[in-house]
């Protein structure tokens, strides 16, 4: 590593800010809600005894096929063995954009230069949009940090180590896996001197990743293009800059092109998923901007230097200039309301999100309305005035208790809605009768009549031949008088021999990256 000069501590200076900024509002940690799949994953995985290929704590008692790479919930996993499932989440939410920091300022650092490094960090810490995603999107947000690593890794010659992380990255994310191969097979294709090197790279990284891929091959019918409705805010700075960065790469070619084609594989996203797009790639173009920001500050010196460094920290610190559109349901017609429990369970779905209120008099349908947004605060000031959207409120986490107290560890629960569902068996190790990942399909629809626990909005309907067991300021718990369970598959993987296997990973990465 290079001896740390002024921008390398002006660098560690933002990242350190960061991260005593974001420790203290822990309080807004697990973000929203997409830890509570992780974390139910790797409940699950701990209750069989390692991996498995089936998904038994959703749609139970049927469950269906598990697709989602593992890695992700493996380090969860294996976190879980020193501190609570809880801890752990909040561990993983909290810890994806300070890692994001440090593997872009040590990318750019080593591959390009300390002020571009500094550049790159300042610009990605500057947005509350990318932030946000790697606060909730966990498994997207490990590839967006393992993603600079493979290229560093490949650059500075440790072929052994840039494959290890590569395979990783597939381990990972069932679609940011393959945007990371692509990104590093394009800039293969451009960089034909290193086009081999490249090649085996991937070759290995394939080979690694075989056999969870071969699961995936064999169950690629049961994979469906489904994406929740988003809408993207554009964060102007990165994206100008960006822009003028991707002009300055392609003159200079070579290893600058590495963002350029991480940005044009990312592009593909903005077609089915514009939320995660406009989030994720400010990762590129926050690196593209920090060489457009580092080839001003070569052209000045002295004291209109200093200012330019100074005005830059200023601003990019205080203000993020971001435009998008914003979704927001209102009232329209609607068909009448269903018996939550008796409606059937795609009914049901649209009565699961707690404190939703029950409609009455004229039918009505909720309709989207989009109206344009304009932001002026940066993710340092947004952070200081951040609410918690945390699923792991006191009221939440009584009705976890009530669970765990009144049945036992395989015995399923009916709640409405997949979230809700999967916070259930996050919190208790319950397996439970919906989904949350919608592009992996499910032939199962849900029999509320399968479960031994009902947990329903209070101003929900009471199911029928079930005793009341408790309440709680949101949820009423019902009990059936049969106990009804799921049987757990024997693990594919046992936990220990995926702790040897991630051991023997590191190992690895450390044997190449030392010689």
């Amino acid at each position: 590593m290079k001896k740390l000069t002024t921008y390398d501590i002006l660098s560690l200076l933002v990242i350190g800010i960061f991260l005593a900024v974001i420790l203290l509002r822990f309080d807004i940690y697990p973000v929203f809600v997409d830890i509570y799949y992780h974390m139910s994953v790797a409940v699950s995985f701990e209750k069989a005894g390692g991996i498995v290929f089936w998904d038994f704590w959703e749609f139970a008692p049927e469950g269906r096929v598990h697709l989602y790479p593992p890695f992700l919930h493996c380090i969860m996993l294996f976190l879980s063995e020193f501190s609570s499932d809880i801890a752990v989440g909040k561990f993983i939410s909290f810890v994806m954009f300070p890692a994001s920091q440090i593997s872009v300022w040590i990318f750019a650092r080593e591959i390009y230069s300390r002020k571009t490094a500094f550049y790159s960090v300042l610009v990605l810490s500057s947005c509350m949009e990318y932030f946000r995603l790697q606060a909730i999107t966990s498994a997207a947000a490990l590839v967006l940090v393992l993603m600079p690593l493979v290229f560093f890794a490949f650059e500075k010659r440790k072929y052994i180590a840039s494959s290890i992380l590569l395979a990783l990255c597939l381990y990972t994310h069932v679609g940011m896996g393959p945007i990371a191969v692509g990104s590093f097979l394009f800039y293969g294709i451009l960089c034909r001197e290193k086009m081999k090197k490249a090649a085996r790279v991937i070759a290995v990284s394939l080979l690694l990743y075989a056999p969870w891929g071969a699961h995936e091959l064999m169950n690629m019918g049961n994979l469906a293009a489904n994406s929740p409705p988003s809408s993207g805010a554009l964060v102007v700075f990165p994206w100008i800059l960006g822009i003028i960065g991707i002009i300055l790469c392609l003159r200079r070619k070579k290893e600058f092109l590495i963002p350029v084609c991480i940005f044009v594989c990312m592009v593909p996203i903005a077609f089915s998923y514009m939320g995660r797009f406009t989030g994720h790639v400010v990762l590129p173009l926050a690196v593209l901007s920090g060489i457009t920001l580092s080839y001003v500050d070569e052209r000045l010196t002295g004291n209109k230097r200093a200012v330019f460094v100074i005005g830059s920290l200023l601003v990019l610190s205080l203000i993020a200039p971001t435009v998008g559109i914003q979704s927001q349901q209102v009232r329209g017609i609607q068909p009448p309301d269903r018996d939550i429990v008796q409606g059937g369970a795609r009914g049901s779905l649209q009565r699961g999100v707690p404190g939703a209120q029950q409609q009455r008099g004229a039918p009505q349908v909720p309709v989207r309305e989009q109206r344009l947004i304009v932001k002026m605060r940066s993710l340092l000031t947004s952070l200081l005035f951040m609410r918690s959207d945390s699923y792991l409120t006191a009221d939440n986490l009584k009705m976890a208790e009530i669970i765990r107290k009144n049945s036992q560890d395989n015995e399923i629960v009916f709640i409405p809605g997949g979230i809700m569902g999967c916070f259930v068996t996050a919190t208790t190790g319950r397996p439970q009768m919906f989904g949350m990942w919608t592009e992996v399909a499910a032939d199962y629809e849900p029999d509320p009549k399968a479960a031994s626990v009902f947990v329903i909005p209070r101003e929900g309907k009471m199911p029928k031949g079930v005793e009341k067991i408790e309440e709680t300021n949101r949820w009423v718990v019902f009990r059936s008088p049969q106990k009804k369970t799921v049987d757990i598959p024997d693990a594919i993987v046992r936990k220990e021999i995926v702790y040897l296997i991630m051991i023997v990973a590191l190992l690895g990465l450390i044997y190449d990256c030392s010689r």
